[in-house]
Parts: structure tokens; sequence; C-alpha cells
């Protein structure tokens, strides 16, 4: 299929060719990409002049509007799971060796400061708010500078990891990817998939792990962790979406099949 990846064929391993795609992709964390919502409506409505109005981009999310997006009822998917024990950690170090033990515990300390950081964008915002409601200028009716539909978008470029996968490893229900960047297990994930109609599905991690420091992948990503992601399909489409994209990548031997017979009946064989 052209346009779709990169793709080579396979000989004399089956009796018909086997075609492995090579697709891109882009992956960030569920949390980032409400942040990064959040700080643009600020800074919009800032330089507009009217007051903070975020109930729209609660609901799109199914985030509850009646309660601050700091509340852990509204937070509680949005959070990175950590390990649940400190046994499952020693187990996670002792199969990593020395070197990257050292990067994982750099890695871990700076997610752990730009989480705290981040989290500031959600403190601000509910300042803001509730400056407004003690001023009786609450933004309940949007501005018509803001009526209109909220448009998703990825977050900034910083936070966005870049990778691949095969389509081998895509299916309705999981994907096993390369990543340059580590995800934690359990964490929402948002994986964008760079093909000529470009398309997004929700997902969580379920495995992540740095690939094999004298890996023979070359890539310009340097994909460094393989990660694997059970599809949640949090958002409507989502799933038709990747339904369609499988179904368009789908060998049709059969039809290779009979026109092959075709051709051997025409030329008497």
């Amino acid at each position: 299929m052209e346009g779709r990846g990169k793709s080579m064929t396979i000989f004399n391993k089956s009796h018909h060719p086997v075609e492995i795609k090579k697709i891109s992709i882009r992956i960030w964390s569920l949390r980032d990409e409400i942040e990064a919502a959040i700080e643009r409506r600020m800074k919009e409505c800032e330089a507009a002049g009217i007051p903070l109005y975020i109930d729209d981009i609660k609901k799109f999310y199914n985030m509850r509007v009646d309660v601050p997006l700091t509340d852990d009822s509204n937070v509680v998917h949005l959070k990175d799971k950590k390990p649940e024990s400190q046994d499952e950690m020693n187990n996670l170090m002792e199969s990593l060796g020395d070197e990257v033990k050292a990067e994982e515990s750099e890695k871990t300390e700076s997610n752990d400061a730009e989480t705290k950081e981040s989290s500031n964008t959600l403190n601000e915002a509910e300042e803001i708010l509730a400056e407004q409601k003690l001023k009786g200028i609450e933004g309940e009716n949007p501005n018509p500078f803001l009526e209109r539909a909220f448009t998703r978008q990825a977050p900034n470029l910083d936070k966005i990891s870049y990778g691949f996968s095969l389509l081998s490893d895509v299916n309705m229900e999981t994907i096993l990817s390369f990543a340059k960047e580590s995800f934690l297990h359990g964490q929402s994930v948002v994986i964008e998939f760079l093909i000529p109609q470009t398309f997004i599905v929700s997902a969580e991690v379920t495995y992540c792990s740095h690939y094999a420091l004298r890996s023979r992948i070359i890539s310009s990503t340097k994909p460094d962790y393989r990660v694997q992601c059970k599809f949640t399909f949090a958002m409507p489409k989502e799933r038709e979406n990747l339904r369609n994209f499988l179904k368009s990548v789908e060998p049709n031997i059969q039809e290779k099949k009979k026109k092959k017979e075709s051709d051997d009946d025409s030329l008497g064989i």
C-alpha cells in the first residue's frame, strides 16, 4: 500500500509474500494534552480580556464540571501510576543493567520535576476561577469569542515522543511500538498514527522497558524504549478510525490467488 509507511517483502517464508510495514507514530501523555489545552485557553482569554472559561474542555475530556481540576475525582485517571510496591520497583530495576539503572533513575527524577511543574497549570487555572467567582465575574456564559467547538490539539513538542510500530504489532486491542521516551505503567496516553490521513487513539501503557543497548535498530528517531499499550477508545470514532485503517492495509490474498490462477489458465499451465 502506497503512502502508508515503508515496507519490504519477505519471500520463501510462506506461500504468499508477507509485507512488513513501518508506521511512524507520536505518543504523548493525556495529562500533558489537557494541561496544554488549559494553558492555551488561559492565554487566549487573557489576551481577549474575558473571564476564563474551561467547562467545554472538561466536558470534552469527560471530566466533572462541578469539581475543581485538582480534585481526585477529576485527575485520578490522569495520574501517572507508579509501581504498586517497592518489591515491584526492585524487580523492574533488577531486570535492567547498571547503565540503564542510572538512566532510569535520572528519568524518574526528571519526570517528578516535570509533573510538579505541570501541576502548576491546573493550580493557576483554579486560582483564576476562584478569583472570578469571588468578584462575581464567572465565565459560565462564554464570550462569543469562545462560542466555538473545542478543537483537540497535541501538547507542546517537548512533551511528544516520536517512534514507530510495525503493522504486525498493531491490532484492535493492543499496539507494540518503539519510542524515544519512556512511559509509566498504567499511564493514560494518546497515540497518533502518522499516515496520510492521520488519526489518534487513546490508550493505556501496559509495558515499557529500555531496549537493548546494543540493538541494531537504525532509525532517525533513536527509539530507546519498547512500549506496549492497550487501546481504551476514550473518544468517539477512535475505534472506527483504527478499524478502517487496519482493514485498508489487510492483504487480499484471495484476489491475488485468483489472479495467478487466471494467468496460469491463459498460459495453458
